[in-house]
């Protein structure tokens, strides 16, 4: 009986060790079964018996002893750079502080003057007037400042935009012409203003330049556009001194419009710095040794540590559908249901406009016991992490970043009006070539109106001629509604994989032809001839380009409209339908 015993245990070992058949351990859930309606006694936490506390500890693995004390004190030391200076596309650099948002120095434009604008600014500029004034110089005023009474061909395709014109061009007064005498100085004499009147008139003039300038946020004078019509984009780069000479240059060659950030900087160190016409004193670098007491990170759905509170009902992590394939939401579960409570927070502020690098983190926790806390891509093994949050990139360097943090005065929110002009860039395999579609065109009436609506899209249809026994015809080419302008392929350097879009026309169909077709909108008249875009930024999806008026309350109150643009991914490819030396059936649609 011994013998078996022994050879039945042998043979239990042996199955252990070569199948090696798993230990599972399982716990059932803790469930109370309440036998009274008040609750007030249980909801005291009453300790009862030590003992089945300390195996509820051992069984939640709180007794193994791990080396996880909670921090009491945080030493961090920082350096800081304050930019102080900006240079937008290929203008010289200014200096730049935060009392205008950089989204609104990069993107705005100059404010086209509409007819219904026009007529805005002449009825302010008569709104400051006594009604005895106005009745006196109304007459004047039109006279000097009136609209063309023969420009209806302006407004073609325009319906609302031409029926304001036709309204208001005998009696209406052209704004944009106003403001133009009054900056020069020929109003009084083009609007023949009394002696005993100069005075008040020419305070009313003053009066109007403020309103506009209020009103829209230009770029000062002449200056140079920061949108490149060849990368679809804006150009922008800050500096802030780091000593000396020496300056962090921080270039966004590629922002598209919409929301300038922190992401869209990359640190330059190639770029010369940014050298201004009137040196100031330069910031110096400002070096800080704080001490803070962690506090621990909350977010909603967090488990409460007590078991007597009730938990945020808004987020329920056992609600997650998660599949074993769900990687990411697994771990994004585990993080929030297990190790929530293992996250602090150490409160640090910072200056807008600034560039703040973190040198040195020490913990110390309650054991006494400080910490060095690196970052997480530091030491020796660690450079396959190529990506950090909140680290800027170096440019032409791919998967490279720097320690730095910057802060720029960039908005929060801001209104988006509906688009003035919208351009799809699509491609047409067929034909070869890329298509600017003009979606939305500008109004005389300040407003975008549909594109194919004001486009011609009848074409010409070749004449047949009478009593002819032919029963097919020649057909030179199709057409193309007008809002359609090509863009053709075109070699610009010796390498024959270096394609770039150049813009075309379209004839308009006739007999004869009688001329090319023009774009009504900004964007596409902007440029000027020879216009190339990058192939890059047509890419199979398409491009879409869209100018609209944005609109913000700044900090200190003030409101801030001004025009700007942005591009995003297309619709995708597109098909024209355009055919060149066709052979038709007489009558075939």
């Amino acid at each position: 009986m011994a013998e078996l015993s022994a050879l039945m245990l042998e043979a239990s070992e042996i199955l252990i060790e070569k199948y090696r058949d798993p230990a599972i351990t399982a716990w059932n859930r803790l469930e109370t079964r309440p036998r009274s309606k008040d609750f007030s006694r249980s909801l005291r936490a009453e300790v009862r018996d030590p003992l089945w506390m300390l195996t509820r500890q051992w069984q939640m693995g709180e007794l193994e002893a791990e080396d996880a004390g909670s921090p009491i004190d945080a030493r961090l030391a920082t350096s800081r750079l304050a930019i102080d200076r900006v240079q937008l596309g290929t203008q010289a650099p200014q200096p730049y502080a935060d009392e205008v948002p950089l989204e609104a120095m990069v993107e705005r434009e100059r404010v086209p003057f509409t007819h219904a604008l026009r007529l805005q600014v002449a009825q302010y500029f008569l709104d400051l007037h006594s009604p005895a004034l106005r009745n006196k110089y109304s007459p004047r005023y039109r006279e000097a400042f009136g609209f063309p009474q023969h420009a209806d061909a302006d407004y073609k395709g325009q319906a609302d935009g031409l029926n304001l014109y036709l309204a208001t061009r005998r009696r209406g007064i052209d704004g944009e012409a106003l403001l133009t005498a009054i900056g020069d100085g020929s109003f009084a004499a083009k609007a023949s203003v009394d002696a005993e009147d100069a005075t008040e008139l020419e305070a009313f003039g003053k009066a109007l330049q403020a309103w506009f300038e209020r009103q829209y946020s230009q770029p000062a004078g002449e200056e140079a556009d920061v949108w490149s019509s060849t990368q679809l984009s804006y150009s922008l780069a800050v500096a802030a001194p780091s000593g000396g000479e020496e300056q962090l240059v921080l270039s966004a060659e590629r922002y598209r419009g919409g929301h300038l950030d922190w992401d869209s900087f990359d640190v330059d160190a190639t770029a010369p710095p940014l050298k201004l016409a009137a040196q100031p004193p330069a910031p110096e670098p400002v070096e800080e040794a704080i001490s803070f007491l962690p506090v621990a990170a909350s977010f909603k759905g967090m488990p409460n540590p007590r078991f007597w509170e009730i938990e945020e009902r808004n987020v329920n992590f056992g609600a997650l559908n998660a599949k074993t394939t769900d990687h990411l939401l697994l771990v994004f579960a585990e993080m929030g249901l297990v190790y929530g409570n293992d996250w602090f927070v150490v409160p640090y502020e910072l200056p807008v406009n600034s560039v703040s690098e973190v040198r040195a983190l020490v913990i110390t926790d309650v054991f006494g016991d400080r910490t060095l806390v690196p970052a997480a891509d530091d030491g020796e093994g660690e450079d396959w992490r190529r990506w950090s949050l909140f680290e800027l990139g170096r440019r032409g360097e791919r998967g490279r970043s720097e320690r730095r943090l910057l802060l720029p005065s960039a908005l929060g929110e801001d209104g988006e009006s509906e688009p003035l002009e919208r351009v799809q860039f699509v491609r047409d395999e067929m034909a070869n070539l890329v298509w600017a579609i003009e979606e939305v065109i500008p109004d005389a009436t300040g407003r975008g109106i549909d594109g194919y609506v004001a486009a011609d899209k009848t074409g010409v249809e070749p004449e047949e001629i009478i009593g002819s026994p032919a029963e097919i015809r020649y057909l030179l080419g199709t057409t193309v509604p007008e809002n359609w302008i090509p863009f053709l392929p075109a070699q610009r350097s010796e390498s024959v994989q270096d394609i770039a879009f150049q813009r075309a026309a379209m004839p308009q169909m006739g007999t004869p032809p009688r001329d090319v077709v023009k774009a009504k909108g900004v964007l596409l008249n902007e440029p000027t001839l020879p216009w190339f875009v990058n192939e890059e930024e047509v890419p199979y999806a398409g491009t879409a380009v869209t100018r609209a008026f944005q609109r913000v309350r700044w900090y200190d109150g003030r409101t801030y409209i001004w025009i700007g643009r942005h591009s995003e991914t297309g619709r995708g490819v597109g098909s024209s339908g355009l055919r060149f030396d066709q052979i038709e059936p007489i009558g075939a649609d």
